[in-house]
């Protein structure tokens, strides 16, 4: 079958570390690639119509996360690749009795304890799959591990979008509406790690919320705030303008566009009621109750961690939600203790409970997006072949000169 894999090789790893690895090293691309086969009961066959190239994909391939996130990395080398997916099922295990061949399904990267058939760990019965001790190869100590070829010898993210076939547990998956394109339910997984973001660190009505960036991420959150907090005002940080038309479709009340940090900051400043501050050196700080109440980073640099820290009001909140740093250098993370900031982290998605409601992220957005789909159109913007991955990848790097939004490979042509 076609497909590209991830490579995890530690001399690769350490020559793109230090800039002297080729562009597209970490992963291989292959026609001749083996159809996987399900090992398990519980476990699913799939075969893809659509996948979406991730940002933290491009990370992966570039090697500019953190090392620390390997904790997190699949066991087997080369691993598949590529976990926002639209695909067919195409065969079940034994033991699967909720979906069928010829479902249409997305999925989601996290196999938690449920899915192995583990008891439920402490952030699973949490509700917390996104912390799931299996993804860094733990269960509960029972034979059940030794299936899957023990401790330390199982987990990470899933994935295998990026190829005609994968499997995973039955668990990751979620029927798709029937009414509902293609192009749009590829959006159901971005959607979600989203919604999660905001349902954990729901704004106050009448909150000024910001969200920085404008891609597919920054994009989901003012969707999700949208709907989880409509009460809120919120204002989106975009850097061009596709991005800010598409921002204020998904329920933007404001789009601020500004090359110039200055600039940016004084506007941010001035719509949020904020007073700006400067320091003997550096850039002016918001400072004092006033001010952005909760700022979602749906970029995560090391420049917009900097530009959060400054901009949001004291005793206000920051939420990552961008994983686009390893090791901060430039962040003046001292702003946190000075305007005693509340700084949350929010990784992929799990269930939520909001007003006495529980519900999983990804059943919400297949949800959120089949009742007003003309909200979600056309934000799929570039459409390669998988044996054009280079280029795909490249498309999805330079986002600006490319006017793109989402980025994904569409294998519906080899069905």
């Amino acid at each position: 079958m076609k497909g590209i894999m991830y490579d995890l090789n530690i001399p690769k790893v350490v020559l793109k570390k230090v800039g002297l690895g080729r562009k597209f090293s970490m992963i291989r691309y292959r026609d001749d690639w083996p159809v996987p086969e399900i090992r398990h009961p519980t476990q699913i066959k799939v075969r893809t119509r659509i996948a979406g190239i991730c940002t933290s994909d491009i990370h992966q391939i570039n090697v500019n996360l953190p090392y620390s996130a390997s904790i997190l990395a699949r066991r087997e080398n080369p691993f598949p690749f590529g976990h926002e997916v639209v695909a067919d099922v195409v065969e079940v295990g034994d033991n699967v009795t909720d979906l069928s061949v010829g479902d249409r399904v997305t999925h989601s990267p996290v196999a938690p304890c449920e899915a192995y058939g583990f008891a439920l760990c402490p952030s699973c019965r949490n509700g917390h799959y996104e912390t799931c001790r299996t993804l860094a190869g733990m269960g509960d100590g029972s034979q059940i591990e030794n299936e899957y070829g023990g401790r330390g010898q199982f987990g990470g993210f899933s994935g295998g979008g990026f190829s005609e076939y994968f499997v995973a547990f039955a668990k990751q998956f979620t029927r798709v509406p029937p009414s509902l394109p293609d192009e749009i339910a590829v959006l159901a997984e971005p959607l979600s790690v989203s919604l999660h973001a905001v349902a954990r660190n729901r704004p106050q009505v009448n909150d000024k919320v910001v969200v920085i960036g404008g891609g597919v991420i920054g994009l989901m959150a003012v969707a999700s705030l949208r709907v989880l907090a409509p009460e809120c005002r919120t204002i989106a940080i975009a850097k061009y303008g596709f991005q800010a038309e598409a921002a204020k479709r998904l329920g933007a009340d404001d789009v601020v566009s500004e090359q110039s940090r200055e600039r940016l900051y004084e506007r941010i400043a001035a719509r949020t009621e904020g007073a700006l501050f400067k320091p003997k050196r550096g850039r002016k700080i918001v400072y004092g109750d006033s001010g952005p109440d909760v700022i979602f980073d749906a970029v995560g640099t090391d420049s917009s961690l900097d530009d959060a820290l400054h901009l949001v009001r004291s005793n206000g909140k920051i939420v990552i939600v961008g994983m686009g740093f390893g090791t901060t250098k430039r962040t003046d993370w001292a702003l946190q203790v000075y305007k005693q900031l509340t700084i949350r982290g929010s990784m992929m998605h799990g269930i939520e409970t909001l007003e006495g409601e529980r519900f999983g992220t990804m059943e919400r957005a297949l949800k959120i997006m089949e009742e007003d789909q003309e909200k979600f159109r056309n934000l799929v913007t570039h459409r390669f072949k998988i044996e054009d991955f280079k280029s795909a990848f490249r498309c999805g790097e330079r986002k600006a000169k490319e006017n793109a939004i989402k980025v994904v490979f569409d294998l519906r042509q080899s069905y």
